[in-house]
């Protein structure tokens, strides 16, 4: 029992110090040992908690070295007893809190640990208040270095959306941190492997509604990083239904504004076929006169009603301000809607 109670000690330090800027010098390896701990911790407490001989032992253990670490590192949350029966899930959300913690670490959490299998608690309360985050194994596939599954549930998601928000969020923290965070979105995107599923996770980051204001400052820079790459953005766009594109234009103007130069570059690349009576676009990659109709009526029976008939109205006086068919796509789109 004397060693259990040391390694119970260790443990505790190993959680705390996953919140320090020690963290920069680890690496997966360091996050494996680490992970190793923690599950020893929950059997510990799995085996012990009732135990009314060395419950008290235990609690003793944890009263000491929360003090000891109360001492050495200001702002120490004391954790109890019933605590340890979440451990590896409070090493993974300290590590992905901390805004020091290098990219190979986070990869790693992601990509080794969905949330620990059949032994994830449901309904568990964390830091983050993640309704549910536990219960679902392929959230932590987000930095996978494989493709993401492209039939994960919306539930799925969302979840990963947050965790997305909850990185960026704990990487501004620290002033100057921006061009690193928009470095680990491109590592993010190339280790995603899959482009049509890493837009729903950011799509569903850009939804995500916070009352507290905490997910705004990530959200933003998610919307300035898509700025930064045009292609990137167009591609998104493709991958994400019209109905999902109109409620990210209400609920965001950057991204309205970026939407609007993607739908304006496609329509003005139709070319009328006098033949066939319509418009048509050279490339096999391009989107459909009718699919292009659909984007713009979701933004039609929006909020957003007045100002996109507006828009319309002024780039067809830009062509001429044809009433006739055939002439002018801008023309023919409000026609169509």
């Amino acid at each position: 029992m004397e060693a259990v109670v040391k390694n119970l000690g260790s443990v505790l330090e190993l959680l705390a110090v996953s919140q320090t800027d020690a963290v920069s010098e680890w690496d997966a390896q360091t996050v494996d040992r680490a992970f190793q701990w923690a599950a020893y911790c929950e059997h510990v407490y799995t085996r012990f908690h009732s135990n009314s001989s060395i419950r008290p032992v235990l609690e003793d253990c944890l009263r000491l070295t929360n003090e000891r670490l109360s001492e050495a590192l200001p702002g120490h949350r004391s954790l109890s007893l019933a605590d340890l029966s979440q451990c590896r899930h409070r090493l993974f959300i300290g590590l992905l809190r901390n805004p020091v913690a290098p990219y190979s670490v986070i990869k790693s959490l992601f990509h080794k640990f969905l949330l620990f299998g059949d032994d994830a608690k449901q309904g568990s309360e964390t830091d983050l208040d993640l309704a549910g985050l536990i219960g679902c194994k392929s959230a932590c596939k987000l930095l996978g270095s494989f493709p993401l599954e492209a039939s994960g549930s919306v539930a799925v998601t969302q979840v990963q959306g947050l965790m997305l928000l909850q990185r960026i969020h704990a990487l501004q923290t620290r002033p100057g941190n921006d061009s690193y965070t928009k470095a680990l979105l491109d590592a993010v995107l190339q280790d995603s492997g899959e482009l049509d599923y890493f837009s729903k996770v950011i799509t569903a980051s850009l939804l995500m509604e916070d009352s507290s204001g905490e997910h705004a400052a990530a959200q933003n820079l998610l919307l300035d990083w898509l700025h930064g790459d045009p292609g990137l953005f167009h591609s998104m766009c493709q991958c994400s239904s019209p109905e999902l594109c109109a409620r990210l234009s209400q609920q965001w103007p950057k991204f309205r504004l970026l939407y609007w130069d993607v739908l304006k570059k496609w329509a003005s690349s139709f070319e009328y076929d006098v033949n066939g009576g319509v418009w048509v676009q050279q490339c096999n990659s391009a989107v459909s006169f009718e699919t292009l109709v659909a984007r713009f009526k979701s933004l039609w029976i929006s909020s957003l009603k007045e100002e996109t008939k507006k828009e319309l109205l002024v780039l067809k006086e830009e062509e001429g301000g044809f009433d006739v068919p055939g002439l002018s796509v801008w023309t023919d789109l409000l026609i169509q809607l």
